[in-house]
């Protein structure tokens, strides 16, 4: 289970640094507890927020809740997300694709709400008597395809009214990067790729300019973003237009053309176009 406070920035800007130092330690505090009580362990601290491991999903659930039933200033809420399966345990810290979609799910979830995977939902003896809303088709950052997630919202709270959404028949866009005669597809089994001088990256862009992992293509919910990681920046050209990033995520629209850390104009040799397709 990952549970993160929302609301601790405005917190802070609204009672001063010391009182949101009492108060965000004191959550902290009131999610070990709740923690403990209910078999479970706390493994990592971080930030405004932990990481703890538990027997079961019912310990987890019923953790996350009481979390939840214990926050009752205006200011501050919680988000907290739920998954199962194996570990992996290095030293004290816990890794692993279970852990990663646990964080990913706190990320989804809005105020006050609590996610969990479906094989958490399945793991769950209460499932029935619980107020769960399936909602289908959901991408996960990481997640080559979307997923099944279980929403368990906050009771105290007039719920949105839910309308299942109409079976799509919008057509699975994929993005096509190459550069000379490499070619890599985003989106399908791929949810990333990273382009760079180093040879175990996706797509290989020898260059002095260009860094050893200069930038990473992602897929997230449809979309397809590139975040720099260079010294040097990215140019990314689209028509006539050629905008400069660095240490920055842009969308990557329709089609067009990456040049690595120099002018496209300068650089006709060693351009990565890309492409949307559906």
């Amino acid at each position: 289970m990952f549970a993160d406070l929302i609301g601790s920035t405005r917190l802070y800007a609204e009672v001063g640094d010391a009182q949101a130092q009492v108060t965000v330690a004191q959550y902290l505090d009131t999610c070990s507890h709740f923690t403990r009580q209910h078999g479970g362990q706390v493994v990592q601290l971080r930030g405004d927020g932990l990481l703890a491991v538990f027997p079961g999903v019912d310990q987890a659930i019923a953790t996350a809740i009481a979390i939840r039933n214990s926050i009752d200033t205006g200011l501050l809420a919680m988000h907290a997300g739920i998954n199962c399966g194996p570990l992996l345990l290095e030293g004290d810290q816990l890794y692993g694709d279970v852990v990663n979609v646990a964080a990913r799910l706190a990320d989804i979830a809005k105020r006050n709400e609590i996610i969990m995977s479906a094989a958490a939902q399945a793991q769950c003896s209460g499932a029935a008597t619980l107020p769960l809303r399936l909602i289908k088709k959901v991408s996960i950052k990481g997640r080559p395809e979307p997923v099944d997630i279980y929403l368990l919202p906050d009771d105290r709270q007039k719920l949105t009214a839910f309308r299942p959404p109409a079976v799509s028949r919008t057509l699975k866009i994929v993005l096509q990067l190459g550069y000379r005669d490499s070619h890599v597809v985003v989106g399908s089994t791929l949810a990333e790729c990273v382009i760079g001088r180093e040879s175990d990256c996706g797509l290989q862009v020898d260059h002095a300019l260009v860094s050893r992992r200069h930038a990473t293509v992602e897929s997230h919910q449809g979309k397809y973003f590139l975040q720099d990681h260079s010294t040097n920046g990215t140019y990314v050209k689209e028509g006539s237009t050629a905008i400069h990033v660095q240490r920055e995520t842009v969308q990557l629209k329709e089609h067009g053309a990456l040049s690595l850390g120099i002018e496209p104009s300068l650089n006709a040799e060693h351009l990565v176009t890309f492409r949307l397709v559906a």
